[in-house]
């Protein structure tokens, strides 16, 4: 079997933020004592006890657990690939747009197809763990509880399931739906590549079965009220991984429940979005800078 196309685009995150050109990173220790004075990066902060279940937080100085807001970033990877560290090199371009953010990486535990292990909703399981842990502990870091979601591909996916379906306690204030799945039932039967599907069989079950049932409680436009937040959709038109149908359909349900939303669509654009990359980072960043704040 060909190796499956991993839901997540390398060249997005090269060129997100056009002025990052060194990595910032710091040595960690997650048992120290943040100094909100200071700017601070802890790097592989636990929130469970698998290897995975780690995250970066970026803090920013002169912080305060009242007005400092927080961007979540949940990377793609089609549940079984992708990592945090994708994005590190960014930091230092965020950090100058939004100097008074605090920004998390989210690693979760991926799905291994050889194995069966870590079949879902383990994914949703640790995402939800990794942000109600930091949203709990907010006063260790000195950051507030307003927060932003971010996903890309299978990200967006996960990111969208807190975001509609698990705001009980914490609810962020807007999600960024970047290429992702939304209802996984219509997903498996709108996808042309067999090797998808044999991994969404793997990974959820058979849809035919009773398996189906798992497949609507994964679906975030199952969830959808008047009560979710904000919401930008980016979607490309011959995007041959995640059909832009689940766009349309996330897109719909919003808008019958009356829920803001920004939904782009770019003809002739795959997965990637690599042919208006400059467009969608301006389209984020205008979205970032009307909600975290």
């Amino acid at each position: 079997m060909r190796k499956l196309p991993l839901m997540r685009t390398s060249g997005f995150y090269a060129c997100l933020v056009g002025i990052c050109l060194l990595l910032s990173c710091t040595k960690s220790n997650e048992e120290r004592q943040t100094d909100p004075s200071r700017q601070e990066d802890l790097v592989n902060v636990a929130y469970g006890s698998d290897g995975r279940q780690r995250f970066n937080i970026y803090l920013p100085a002169g912080r305060s657990d009242t007005a400092t807001p927080v961007l979540f970033f949940i990377h793609g990877g089609a549940w079984t690939g992708g990592s945090k560290d994708d994005l590190v090199s960014a930091i230092p371009g965020f950090r100058q747009l939004f100097p008074d953010c605090a920004i998390v990486l989210v690693n979760y535990r991926l799905f291994n197809l050889q194995t069966g292990g870590n079949k879902f909703p383990v994914q949703e399981q640790d995402v939800k763990a990794c942000i109600d842990a930091v949203m709990t502990n907010n006063s260790d870091y000195h950051i507030s509880r307003k927060f932003v979601l971010w996903g890309q591909s299978a990200g967006a996916h996960l990111a969208a399931l807190y975001a509609y379906k698990h705001a009980g306690t914490f609810k962020p204030r807007a999600l960024i739906d970047q290429v992702g799945p939304t209802d996984m039932l219509s997903m498996y039967t709108q996808l042309a590549d067999p090797n998808l599907k044999i991994l969404m069989k793997a990974l959820i079950g058979d849809p035919q079965t009773g398996d189906s049932v798992l497949y609507k409680s994964s679906s975030p436009s199952q969830y959808v009220s008047p009560d979710c937040p904000p919401t930008l959709i980016l979607h490309g038109t011959a995007d041959e991984v995640v059909p832009y149908k689940q766009a349309e359909l996330l897109r719909d349900k919003l808008q019958q429940n009356g829920v803001p939303f920004i939904y782009k669509l770019y003809p002739g654009e795959g997965h990637a979005l690599t042919g208006v990359a400059a467009e969608v980072n301006s389209e984020i960043v205008a979205f970032l800078q009307t909600w975290l704040k």
